[in-house]
């Protein structure tokens, strides 16, 4: 608590005791610009001094304290009369009530030593002042001050608190860790408003050291993520309270990461279906042929028939990945490519010059 009894705000602004609230605030941005640790490097602890003062003097509350405990109510109180005696009296009645007024001018001096004097004891003492001239005691003082504070945080937990930002990142993993599941650790860049000076950028009257005058701090956080089994590709996977923070009470954003799935040699994907690539020979699109390929689970036989032509597609049941919303898994998809063996050797050639012959002669 500030012992107002040692303080000297009035002489700190330049100011006399009956000035209005318009002259302090005048005073302080004068004030600001001479000794602002930004203009003048060696005025910080004049400054600090110059904003306690007016924190005090432009509160109401604050500054009717103060003036009590420094005797500046009765000054106030005996020019305010004395300005009344001037207008309301002249001559000899001015004089009459100019005599009363030193008397009573000289009591009053007398109450005001004996106020500060009690007021000295009772801060010592923690005792009440029993003076009935003196009720306003220290422990009302107490109760007036911590009274503001609460009513200072009061306000402060008034304020609409606002909700943090999500945020969104992409995640590569492989066909394989797609199927199976994994566990990946990830490092996300969280930006927030700073927590000194509530992105202000200034603190206590100067930049604020915390964030270097940015108004907001950003920080990496290591965050460890599962991978369910058979995810799709482009599957959005939320991580709550993971994003930006909230301020004033406000929630956490949440942190959404989109799963990119890499092509695989073997394997593509189209929603919760897989793509693969089957290649064959002539004779055996001609003939008809059983061919084994590879699956998610493992391996499986797939029937070609005589007559298949290049670019055709076959299906597997339920050899794709799980679909969650469906409850169904997808199918793998087969798409039969012909090949011709490079390097023919020459019975092969004439072979194929014989159908040839076949085929244009229908």
């Amino acid at each position: 608590m500030i012992n107002y009894a040692q303080k000297k705000y009035y002489e700190i602004l330049g100011l006399k005791p009956d000035a209005t609230a318009e002259q302090i605030k005048k005073a302080f941005r004068l004030a600001t610009v001479k000794f602002h640790p930004d203009v003048n490097k060696s005025g910080e602890k004049i400054f600090m001094e110059i904003k306690e003062a007016y924190e005090v003097l432009s509160n109401a509350e604050e500054r009717r304290k103060y003036d009590f405990i420094n005797g500046y109510d009765l000054l106030k109180e005996k020019k305010s009369e004395e300005n009344k005696i001037k207008n309301e009296y002249t001559n000899k009645e001015h004089d009459q009530k100019k005599n009363e007024y030193s008397k009573n001018t000289y009591a009053s001096k007398n109450n005001f030593e004996n106020k500060k004097t009690e007021y000295r004891q009772q801060n010592n003492s923690e005792q009440t002042v029993n003076d009935k001239n003196f009720s306003y005691t220290f422990s009302d003082l107490m109760k007036n001050f911590f009274n503001g504070m609460k009513n200072k945080k009061n306000e402060k937990t008034k304020q609409n608190p606002v909700n943090g930002s999500d945020i969104t990142m992409n995640i590569d993993v492989s066909f394989k860790e797609a199927v199976n599941g994994t566990n990946r650790k990830i490092n996300v860049l969280h930006t927030e408003v700073c927590p000194i000076c509530k992105g202000k950028t200034f603190a206590n009257g100067s930049k604020c050291r915390y964030c270097n005058g940015a108004g907001e701090i950003s920080q990496h956080k290591k965050i460890n993520v599962k991978i369910p089994p058979h995810t799709e590709n482009n599957k959005k996977i939320r991580l709550k309270g993971e994003g930006t923070k909230g301020t004033d009470g406000g929630k956490n954003g949440n942190l959404y990461l989109v799963v990119r799935i890499t092509d695989d040699s073997n394997f593509k994907f189209d929603g919760n279906n897989v793509l693969s690539e089957l290649e064959i020979t002539p004779y055996e699109a001609a003939l008809g042929v059983e061919k084994e390929v590879m699956t998610l689970s493992g391996k499986a036989k797939v029937k070609i028939p005589a007559g298949t032509s290049s670019g055709q597609k076959f299906s597997l049941a339920k050899e794709g990945l799980f679909d969650e919303i469906k409850k169904i898994k997808g199918n793998q998809i087969i798409t039969v490519k012909i090949k011709v063996r490079e390097n023919l050797s020459e019975k092969e050639r004439k072979l194929y010059e014989e159908l040839k012959k076949l085929a244009e002669e229908k």
